[in-house]
């Protein structure tokens, strides 16, 4: 069933956004939280924040962040807040289900279930 964006919240983005930052993380956990900090707890550096961003963009058609977006986003939570909320807004659309098992094929692994 296709979703209207304001029918799509934090509860459908979060299985996207943690599998992809758990994929691309220099730290690798078990699991990833929205409480984890990109940075302090995973590792992230400017390359792996900006790969985190680009494959995000393709997913929603986001739009690209300033710096001063990008460095509000401090906690996986962020990232999905971000995300949720400019699919409400209707400036990016929800993932569809074949691009998301695509984007994690890339990198090996299944795309987590929604």
């Amino acid at each position: 069933m296709t979703q209207t964006p304001a029918a799509v919240g934090a509860e459908a983005v979060s299985p996207v956004v943690c599998g992809m930052v758990r994929l691309i993380a220099p730290r690798k956990l078990d699991a990833v939280e929205p409480g984890h900090r990109l940075i302090g707890d995973l590792g992230f550096h400017s390359l792996v924040l900006a790969e985190l961003g680009y494959n995000l963009e393709d997913l929603y058609g986001l739009r690209t962040l300033t710096p001063e977006e990008a460095m509000k986003l401090e906690r996986v939570s962020d990232v999905i807040a971000f995300v949720a909320e400019e699919i409400a807004a209707g400036r990016a659309q929800p993932a569809e289900e074949d691009e998301v098992s695509s984007m994690f094929a890339r990198y090996g692994a299944e795309a987590p279930a929604a």
